[in-house]
């Protein structure tokens, strides 16, 4: 009987299986390198993308902190110029108060009216005069309410005084002057005639009896 030995058969089949498992090996770990080397590139790059996106919101964030700065300046001196008008105005006001109402006066003042005083404090004008009767007196107070420029008129008063020989009709009144009325308003009429501008310049000057 023929005996074959088949060790040296079987230590060259394990051999090439013993090859062909370290280039499986090999090339394994090969495609894990790669792999890493692939995604720690794609880690970086998205990385790089993301701090530039940071870095491009930090420069709009900064012009927009600059422009909000720039927005506050611009009210703060619009309110600083809104303020200066305002003073600017009340002190308009406050120079031509005194003209209007006197020119008021001057257009509004009936005849046989005389004004003796005339006062005023912080919007609240005072008038006193003398008047041939009470009903002049009325009318006039009438009128006064009737100006664009005064209002709440108010005969306080009215009692009769004896000037040179003559029963008079002395009266106070009071009125405000807000100045918030239709300058629009045409001048009304005394239910006594038209308004007499002479009258008023009359009032200062004049005594009662010289009319």
């Amino acid at each position: 009987m023929i005996r074959i030995n088949l060790l040296p058969v079987r230590e060259a089949r394990r051999a090439a299986n013993m090859r062909k498992q370290g280039m499986l090996l090999v090339f394994a770990a090969g495609a894990g390198v790669a792999m890493c080397l692939l995604l720690s590139t794609w880690m970086a790059a998205r990385i790089a993308h993301e701090r530039s996106l940071i870095t491009a919101r930090e420069a709009e964030l900064k012009k927009l902190d600059a422009t909000l700065k720039e927005v506050k300046k611009f009210q703060t001196e619009q309110e600083e110029i809104e303020q200066k008008l305002a003073i600017i105005g009340q002190i308009e006001a406050a120079r031509m108060g005194p003209v209007k109402i006197m020119d008021e006066l001057a257009t509004r003042i009936p005849q046989r009216v005389w004004l003796t005083k005339m006062s005023e404090k912080s919007g609240r004008l005072e008038l006193e005069g003398r008047s041939i009767d009470a009903e002049v007196v009325a009318d006039f107070a009438a009128v006064l309410e009737d100006s664009p420029i005064l209002s709440g008129v108010d005969l306080q008063e009215t009692h009769l005084e004896e000037v040179d020989g003559l029963k008079l009709s002395a009266f106070k009144l009071t009125a405000q002057y807000p100045f918030v009325k239709d300058a629009g308003q045409p001048p009304a009429k005394g239910r006594r005639g038209a308004p007499n501008p002479a009258g008023a310049a009359a009032g200062g000057a004049k005594k009662p009896g010289t009319e």
